[in-house]
């Protein structure tokens, strides 16, 4: 009796292995479940011809660090010969007190509930070869005291329309921080993580500082190629489509192909459970620590991309992912994947479904249509909220949109904000986040509704063509601005002027 008793249970211990295999399997690599759709023909078109990045990676969760091979092949694209090369080495701002934009008096205790803990970025070669010639070490230096402004140097002119190819051999450092960059509770998060190439705009390398508020990033449309490996039993997700196979020495290599995104970012844990589900050829996935929230965020992700699909023009990418991430913002956008919070998640409500909302109205307004977010960051804030208002009605009726707006847009132009900053402002005039928020999001989110009423409800037709326009390229507020007169036949500045660039003292 004894025996088959232990029988019984060597059995049910063998199917419960079983199971949990199945299980990892199906939790701990999405794209061995369902595989995305293929590549579009829009966003083949719009891969054609741009630059390459490729990046090998190695993920070491003990030592915290991820140690990258990367290759850049560039072309001039600035209209001048040039003689030096600007990169963006974004971790670095990590490495002190002094310069994280975690590590501010808002943000510092939420970010570093353990205290200041150190990231950063280590260069162990960088070499380069200037189109066909041979490839040698470069010399390179920083142009800011947080070393997130790397210049290389030419050996030669690099004329407009040739080719050079820049590889380079680092190791990332991740802080224990609940942050866009950083491990907090068992998730990995690695937001503006890799090297990227600074776009050239008005005549100029772009060499903004990592500020503290918003997002102050602005970068142009690249094809990425990132093979990860990672311990077996780490979940991972991040931009582009992605196939896993295990390797011979207990790691996973998850290869990522990413045609056509502005960054590329990654995030990972042994704790995320996968709920995934095909909405017209697009593959949609949630990875949080729980089933529930898993589930939660792909229904609500799901809806809002069908719904905007819809409004404003098809989803271009094959995938689009949600992750749990350990930070106190709502969410963080990011090419074909969007960070959400835990306390958002653990909230739960309205608050998480209009911040999942949001950040996937970021996969038309900032993924496929670039802007200037440091200096312009209504273009893409003001119109996720708009986004987020016609999500609502869609979701709710015509009585909650207005309901919504109220809330959102009408009493933020109610608001007394000392500081005398407005909605067209660039980020380092904010203060904190709060003034942010109700500034740029709902002031802008204002002047969205009261061009929208002006224009007799026709906005979402505007939107139409302002995302068939401008889709994987950097929209100006004067493309904005010109477009919409060319389609109305109307000049809307002065109303735009009056709503983003006119203090209100109330």
């Amino acid at each position: 009796m004894a025996k088959r008793r232990l029988r019984g249970w060597l059995v049910a211990a063998a199917v419960t292995l079983v199971a949990a295999a199945v299980t990892c399997a199906l939790f701990l690599h999405p794209s061995a479940a369902l595989a995305p759709g293929p590549v579009g023909s829009a966003l083949e078109a719009a891969s054609q011809g741009l630059d390459e990045i490729a990046i090998d990676a190695a993920f070491h969760p003990v030592s915290r660090t991820v140690d990258v091979t990367q290759v850049c092949t560039l072309k001039n694209r600035t209209g001048v010969t040039q003689r030096v090369l600007v990169l963006r080495t974004y971790p670095n701002a990590f490495n002190s007190e002094d310069t994280s934009p975690a590590a501010t008096d808002e943000f510092f205790d939420a970010c570093y509930p353990s205290g200041f803990s150190a990231g950063g970025l280590t260069f162990s070669y960088v070499k380069l070869r200037m189109g066909d010639g041979t490839e040698d070490y470069a010399s390179y230096d920083f142009g800011d005291d947080a070393h997130t402004v790397m210049r290389v140097t030419l050996p030669a002119d690099w004329a407009t329309g040739d080719t050079l190819t820049l590889r380079m051999g680092y190791s990332l450092l991740i802080p224990e921080a609940a942050y866009r960059y950083g491990v907090d509770d068992g998730m990995w998060a690695l937001g503006n993580a890799f090297v990227l190439p600074s776009p050239w705009v008005d005549g100029e390398y772009r060499a903004d500082a990592y500020y503290s508020i918003g997002d102050p990033f602005i970068s142009d449309c690249r094809n990425y190629t990132v093979r990860l490996t990672a311990p077996n039993d780490y979940a991972v997700a991040g931009t582009g489509s992605s196939q896993s196979a295990p390797t011979a020495d207990g790691q996973t290599l998850t290869t990522f192909s990413a045609p056509a995104v502005r960054d590329f970012a990654l995030c990972l844990s042994t704790n995320y459970h996968v709920k995934q589900l095909m909405q017209d050829g697009v593959l949609v996935q949630a990875l949080a620590l729980s089933d529930t929230n898993a589930q939660t965020m792909l229904d609500i992700g799901a809806r809002a991309l069908k719904c905007y699909g819809e409004r404003y023009g098809a989803y271009p990418y094959p995938v689009f992912t949600l992750c749990e991430v350990s930070f106190p913002f709502g969410g963080m956008e990011y090419p074909t994947l969007a960070m959400i919070s835990s306390g958002y998640l653990q909230t739960g409500g309205n608050k998480l479904e209009q911040a999942v909302a949001h950040e996937t109205a970021h996969q038309w307004w900032y993924a496929a249509v670039g802007s200037d977010e440091y200096n312009q960051p209504w273009q893409d804030e003001a119109l996720c909220q708009f986004s987020l208002l016609d999500y609502w009605e869609t979701r709710y009726g015509a009585a909650e949109r207005a309901e919504l707006k109220y809330t959102m847009a009408d009493t933020a132009m109610l608001v007394t904000i000392p500081a005398g900053v407005t909605p067209g402002s660039p980020v380092d005039y904010f203060g904190d986040m709060s003034e942010y928020s109700t500034v740029v999001y709902g002031r802008g989110a204002a002047a969205m509704c009261a061009l929208d009423t002006a224009m007799k409800g026709t906005l979402d037709g505007f939107l139409v063509r302002y995302y068939s326009t401008f889709a994987f390229k950097l929209a100006t507020r004067t493309d904005f601005e010109t477009l919409l007169k060319t389609y109305t036949g109307e000049d809307w500045s002065p109303l735009l002027s009056d709503y983003l660039d006119t203090y209100l003292n109330n």
